[in-house]
């Protein structure tokens, strides 16, 4: 079985968030799949602006989906 990563970025100040991005590789197993979540989202987490996070409440929520 393959699954796909969805990566959801949120921000808490104003409640919202965005309609996901889908991670570029299928994976094999569920357990690879939310590995790789929880590293892409620290990834996008370091890659904003110290300020645009702390000002925004930004944080990421992810999950795995199976591909049929």
């Amino acid at each position: 079985m393959k699954f796909i990563l969805v990566l959801v970025v949120c921000t808490a100040v104003y409640n919202d968030c965005d309609s996901g991005i889908k991670h570029k590789a299928a994976f094999d197993s569920w357990k690879t799949c939310i590995l790789t979540g929880h590293q892409e989202a620290i990834n996008l987490i370091k890659a904003q602006p110290a300020g645009y996070v702390d000002e925004n409440g930004i944080y990421v929520k992810f999950y795995c989906d199976k591909l049929v």
